[in-house]
């Protein structure tokens, strides 16, 4: 009896929870006889509608609570839980696998900033010691899967040239297009006329998302005369940044002119991309930016950093600046405003863009046919 173990003990977000839920709910493309999963308990709720026998679920219940812990049930614990279950190939999409292993192993590489000289310098003492261990978790063991999937060319690249890992056991799949982001311009229930003409950005706000650089262009480029607003969707994840940011808001004199939206769920995001004047993304350290995915999308006219996988991520579809460079974003700013034939013609290039990424059920077939190959070939 074949039977693969994906190890789940993390709590996915974004594209990869995506895709974990298309593996569940598409579980007959994996031609194994059981898919064992263990799980924390915080993902029971993907496995709520599992109608099928195939599908195993055993909660791990510290895994998730530190770092320490979860390295220890991935390179102490689970190794022998899969001697144990007679396993034939092992799927880690949570970035870390066990080091030594001697089951079949594919391991899905969704990070970069530990990777990137400057990341850690956005972190204290604490958090740089944890991005320290996790990085040489996913490099190690990297070293030791049967394959390695990369979100983007650009981390390959780096992992391959930087790192030393084997181009033969590497394989790039892009995360996925979610088909629920379509541009809902003069067709949304709600009226966005409150906000007026508006800069989105998208980014939960971690302090390396780089917002402030947007802050110092708007303030010196003064837009707030153009009657133009800064609107923010994304959780407050780390309250330092948050307090940074409103004191460089209230220094500035912005405080009229920028708006914080917290989380925001689907249906709303769809509709700011599709209203907004334009997108800024201000992050300089992305492995893939679904979020631009998204944004094309629905059509958004796009500035983003040129580092990192953006200009692989978007190519000829979006304005590009340099990340610590406010003028260079000032002047893509004033293109988009002073010219919206040039704005409809990047709305245009997002939509393009955005359909030469397969759909997350798309990229599941994929990744199911690579599992199945590795089972069957090694």
């Amino acid at each position: 009896m074949s039977k693969l173990v994906i190890d789940l003990t993390f709590n996915p977000v974004g594209g990869a929870l995506s895709q974990i839920k298309e593996i569940i709910n598409n579980i007959d493309l994996y031609i194994f006889d059981e898919i064992l999963f263990y799980s924390t308990r915080e993902n029971n709720h993907l496995f709520q509608d599992v109608n099928t026998n195939k599908i195993k679920v055993i909660f791990v219940p510290f895994s998730n609570r530190s770092i320490i812990l979860r390295s220890l049930w991935a390179q102490l614990i689970l190794p022998f839980h899969l001697l144990i279950d007679k396993s034939n190939i092992l799927f880690c999409p949570g970035n870390i696998s066990p080091i030594l292993n001697l089951t079949k192993k594919v391991q899905w590489i969704g990070t970069v900033g530990p990777f990137e000289k400057n990341f850690i310098y956005f972190f204290g003492l604490k958090q740089r010691i944890i991005l320290f261990i996790n990085k040489y978790l996913i490099i190690l063991s990297s070293y030791t899967s049967d394959l390695v999937i990369f979100e983007s060319q650009y981390t390959k690249n780096l992992f391959v040239e930087k790192y030393g890992q084997k181009e033969n056991r590497s394989s790039v799949v892009y995360i996925g297009n979610d088909e629920f982001f379509y541009s809902t311009l003069g067709k949304s229930d709600e009226s966005y006329c409150k906000y007026g003409d508006f800069i989105l950005v998208v980014a939960h706000l971690y302090p390396y998302k780089n917002i402030e650089i947007l802050l110092e262009s708007f303030h010196t480029s003064e837009l707030h005369l153009r009657d133009l607003k800064i609107v923010i969707a994304g959780n407050i994840v780390d309250k330092k940044y948050n307090n940074k940011l409103l004191a460089k808001i209230k220094d500035l004199g912005l405080i009229e002119s920028v708006i914080f939206l917290g989380g925001v769920k689907k249906k709303k995001l769809r509709d700011l991309y599709s209203y907004c004047t334009m997108l800024v993304f201000t992050s300089p350290f992305e492995n893939f930016a679904y979020t631009l995915v998204e944004a094309m999308g629905c059509a958004a006219p796009i500035i983003a950093t040129n580092t990192t996988a953006m200009p692989e991520t978007c190519g000829d579809a979006v304005l590009y600046f340099s990340p610590n460079n406010h003028k260079e974003l000032s002047c893509c700013i004033l293109k988009y405003l002073d010219n919206p034939d040039l704005r409809n013609e990047y709305k245009r290039k997002a939509i393009n863009k955005s359909k030469t990424y397969g759909t997350y059920s798309e990229v599941n077939l994929i990744t199911a046919n690579l599992l199945n190959e590795i089972n069957l070939h090694g």
